[in-house]
């Protein structure tokens, strides 16, 4: 009996103590679950020694860099200048720069002169200015009597164009000595005046004795030959003479002398000799037929020979002395369908520059 309490008391303890076991292992401890107080902020980190300090703020707002940077003012267009070469011209360095004539000349006070010299340096002014001109523009000085219309007139333009280019108030406002610039397409070639009511008889020509010319024409008219003469003035007709004694051994016609056909060789001589070489071209871009309209002389039909020798005759020798087919200035010297002649003589650095200038009214 005893021992049967006793076992019930030992499964009774048993049990509560299992009791007691389940309950420790469902609830932990609270020394295991009590939360840790949140740290204390502080005011700034301490920055590591091998960093750099952060950088203080500006006292003064920077400008923002979306700002346009302000330009630098535009530099003025350069003027340059340029070395006449051989076989420069004015009209040629006009084209070259893109400026007509007329700024070259103005930039240079080189007036109505069109001839340009070998070595001389001569200022290009910029195209500013001067964009829709043509090369062809170019200088006139105003002479004693003239009139803007006048002036006008005399080379196919508009009054009012004149006037434009110039920038006149008053057509009447020009003085002798004026330099106006003359808008033009092509080259200078003035009109011939209006033909006034009594017109002024053109002198006839008069044909130039030939030392065989009593093959073409009567004894009586016939002069005998002379030797070249010593004054380079008389060379032009001595040239002539030349030309119609060639002529004549060729069964053809003598050449009259022409004066105003002379006054235009001469022109031209003067202007190869002042350049320092020659052409068919004149300083203005002129053509053989710009050239004695210019002096007055209205050509049917025109021609024209040059050549830099030492005497009359060494000119006409050169032309004769051409080959066919490459034989213009003899083919010219024979001709049939021209009839009178003008000759320009000028001294240059070796010999003379001849010109023979030919035409058919």
């Amino acid at each position: 009996m005893n021992g049967r309490i006793t076992f019930l008391a030992s499964l009774i303890a048993i049990s509560l103590l299992s009791i007691l076991l389940a309950s420790c292992a469902a609830e932990p401890a609270e020394a295991t679950i009590t939360p840790t107080a949140p740290p204390t902020p502080t005011t700034a980190p301490t920055l590591s020694p091998s960093l750099p300090p952060l950088p203080s703020a500006p006292s003064t707002p920077s400008i923002p860099s979306i700002l346009p940077t302000p330009s630098p003012s535009p530099s003025p267009p350069t003027t340059l200048t340029h070395t006449v070469q051989p076989g420069d011209t004015l009209l040629g360095l006009a084209r070259q720069y893109g400026v007509p004539m007329a700024a070259i000349q103005l930039a240079n006070g080189m007036g109505e002169s069109t001839v340009v010299q070998m070595g001389q340096a001569l200022s290009i002014p910029p195209q500013a200015g001067w964009e829709d001109a043509s090369a062809f523009w170019i200088i006139h000085v105003v002479r004693e009597g003239e009139t803007l219309v006048g002036i006008a007139h005399a080379h196919d333009l508009k009054a009012a164009t004149l006037r434009a280019a110039n920038e006149l108030t008053d057509a009447d406002l020009i003085r002798v000595g004026q330099e106006l610039v003359l808008p033009l397409d092509g080259p200078a070639v003035a009109l011939a005046p209006a033909p006034s009511a009594t017109p002024i008889p053109r002198p006839s020509p008069t044909p130039v004795p030939s030392a065989s010319s009593a093959e073409v024409a009567p004894a009586a008219t016939v002069a005998p030959a002379a030797p070249p003469p010593a004054d380079v003035s008389a060379w032009p007709r001595e040239t002539v003479r030349l030309i119609n004694d060639v002529r004549a051994r060729h069964g053809l016609p003598p050449l009259a002398y022409d004066e105003t056909l002379a006054l235009a060789a001469q022109a031209h001589a003067n202007d190869c000799a002042q350049r320092g070489w020659c052409s068919h071209t004149g300083s203005d871009g002129s053509d053989i037929k710009a050239r004695i309209l210019r002096a007055g002389y209205d050509p049917a039909s025109w021609a024209e020979c040059w050549a830099q020798r030492q005497t009359p005759q060494g000119a006409v020798d050169i032309w004769m002395d051409e080959l066919p087919p490459d034989d213009p200035h003899r083919r010219t010297l024979l001709t049939t369908w021209l009839s009178e002649i003008g000759v320009g003589v000028a001294q240059t650095s070796w010999g003379y520059y001849f010109i023979a200038d030919f035409g058919r009214p």
